[in-house]
C-alpha cells in the first residue's frame, strides 16, 4: 500500500490548496471530506489524470481551493 499524504498551503490571503498523494480515484474526495468540512466551501476542485486511473497505476494528485 502507498502512503498517503495531504500536502497543506495557507496563501498570504488565507487561501488554502490541498493536494492528495498516494490516493487513486475517489478515495482523495474521502481523504479530504473532513477538511473542507471544517475550512469551508470548496471554490475550485482540478483533478488530474491519474484520478480516472485504476489504483495501483500513478500517484493522484488533488488540488482544491478553499476560503
Amino acid at each position: 500500500m502507498e502512503m498517503q499524504e495531504l500536502e497543506i498551503t495557507i496563501d498570504k490571503n488565507g487561501m488554502i490548496q490541498i493536494a492528495v498523494k498516494g490516493v487513486h480515484g475517489a478515495g482523495c474526495d474521502a481523504l479530504t471530506k473532513d477538511l473542507e468540512d471544517v475550512i469551508g466551501t470548496v471554490e475550485e476542485r482540478t483533478y488530474t489524470a491519474e484520478y480516472y486511473e485504476q489504483p495501483g497505476e500513478v500517484q493522484n494528485f488533488q488540488y482544491q481551493n478553499l476560503r
